[in-house]
């Protein structure tokens, strides 16, 4: 194998674990703050991948958007997301109802908030480093052998990813659709009857946000790199 497929590829799986704990882990720390100390008794409020690591959605299904992005790298290279195992929440320790709201959004919340940071990163870097590292960011967006050329590659790789999957790992967990983060969120908010309906489609609700997510989030992401790729050119 390459050595920069190897490196990107590597890189990418420890960051998406890195946001998947973050996003488990604040779960459990939002949670415990409302009164319901489940989670974090469990060890769950903790950032240790191996706390919160899931066989399907943390290694194995991130590792097949990994070979189908070395395949198609333009599209490929921003597909790249998984899950781990739910935080545990017991509502009715919670010591108001809508605790319940915040407990859900804040996994989201945190991983927006580790991409606005790595933005910033991301800007700063760009701005001290000079041409070499804004072209080799640009190129990281998509296309990951061409950025390897630089000697910017290692870091400006690791900013650039950090950004997409975090935000891509929002978007997928504020899918509208339950168990979702997004569906549950949905049902709370929704007149009784709208939710029940909704709530019937639990069963399928995870299966029909995963290729939501490999589906149709991908091009909408593709106008998001796009964004962050003039917020690069004008660092």
């Amino acid at each position: 194998m390459d050595s920069t497929v190897l490196f990107s590829s590597v890189v990418q799986l420890l960051l998406l674990w890195l946001a998947i704990s973050l996003h488990e882990a604040s779960h459990a720390w939002a949670a415990s703050a409302f009164g319901d100390p489940t989670g974090r008794e469990m060890g769950r409020a903790s950032l240790n991948p191996l706390r919160h690591l899931d066989l399907l959605g943390s290694v194995l299904f991130p590792m097949m958007l990994l070979l189908f992005g070395t395949l198609l790298p333009v599209v490929g290279s921003v597909v790249f997301f998984g899950w781990g195992r739910p935080t545990p929440v017991l509502e009715e320790k919670l010591s108001r109802p809508w605790n319940s709201l915040v407990v859900l959004a804040a996994g989201s919340f945190a991983n927006l908030l580790v991409a606005g940071a790595a933005t910033v990163a991301l800007i700063i870097a760009v701005g001290s480093m000079g041409e070499p590292a804004r072209q080799a960011a640009l190129l990281a967006l998509v296309d990951q052998p061409g950025a390897a050329h630089t000697s910017s590659f290692p870091v400006m790789f690791t900013l650039v990813r950090l950004v997409t999957i975090n935000t891509f790992l929002a978007a997928f967990n504020l899918i509208p659709l339950p168990p979702l983060d997004g569906g549950q969120i949905v049902l709370r908010l929704l007149p009784p009857d709208w939710a029940e309906r909704l709530a019937a489609i639990r069963p399928y609700g995870f299966m029909i946000g995963v290729m939501t997510a490999t589906t149709f989030l991908p091009w909408l992401f593709v106008i998001f790199c796009s964004l962050l790729s003039v917020v690069i050119q004008f660092s």
